[in-house]
């Protein structure tokens, strides 16, 4: 969908250095250069953003620390306001109207970025027969899809080596993932985060489950970000979405 969305301007699904290069700009003196706020709506409406910034990560429940909620389109709720209300521009990564919504929280945000698999170095299609992302390849709990579609030029994804959820060192300088660290284990509740050094965002690197996901959900908390980065199976998400890049 997202190749052939617009091809005279080159679409595609956005990468991981991609989203990346957006979070540097974020960052930088061009950027709000401060945390993004998280959009903790939960009705996935673009563009809200939470009236207070969280203090903890996902704890596996709605607890005060990190609150969210779901309204209708243009609504402000009693956590978060909507696009309309000028609070909500610290949600963008310019910290104004024309920046960037959505990289903290609303969706998690699939990236074309996928490991390669540990005996041919040919990336991943998924991690099993009924999570995968259809394209063509192996599986990393075994097997191989054969009957989807090939992946496209790799000039439209970022690959990564075969190893553990925790092996920083393979990322791609610039990725907006590694360069964060060093990374430590969190507790919330009963839940165990990866948290970075610099606002606290959740790194988890690929593993078994292949593919990239960045900025974190609308319950993600305090770990949610442009610097968030997670790993998913490669199939479908009820909480899960992408970006389109266009070259003009």
């Amino acid at each position: 969908a997202s190749y052939n969305y617009q091809r005279d301007l080159d679409s595609h699904m956005m990468k991981n250095t991609e989203w990346g290069a957006v979070a540097y700009l974020q960052h930088s003196k061009y950027g709000s250069a401060t945390s993004v706020r998280i959009n903790n709506n939960d009705a996935f409406i673009t563009g809200y953003a939470a009236k207070n910034e969280p203090t903890c990560g996902y704890t596996g429940s709605n607890d005060a620390c990190n609150k969210y909620e779901s309204t209708t389109l243009g609504v402000d709720g009693t956590y978060t306001v909507n696009y309309k209300n000028t609070n909500s521009q610290v949600a963008s990564t310019t910290g104004n109207y024309t920046g960037i919504y959505d990289m903290s929280g609303g969706a998690w945000d699939y990236t074309m970025a996928v490991m390669l698999d540990s005996t041919n170095s040919a990336p991943l299609s998924g991690y099993t027969t009924t999570a995968h992302s259809n394209f063509n390849g192996a599986l990393s709990a075994g097997g191989t899809i054969t009957g989807g579609v090939n992946f496209p030029s790799s000039r439209y994804f970022d690959t990564y080596t075969y190893s553990s959820a925790t092996t920083y060192n393979r990322r791609i300088l610039g990725d907006g993932t590694a360069e964060f660290g060093p990374y430590a284990n969190v507790i919330y509740g009963s839940l165990t985060r990866q948290e970075g050094s610099w606002y606290g965002d959740e790194g988890w690197f690929v593993f078994m489950y292949p593919w990239f996901r960045r900025g974190g959900s609308y319950y993600h908390g305090l770990g949610a970000g442009v610097f968030d980065f997670n790993y998913v199976f490669g199939h479908a998400i009820t909480d899960g979405s992408f970006r389109v890049v266009l070259a003009i």
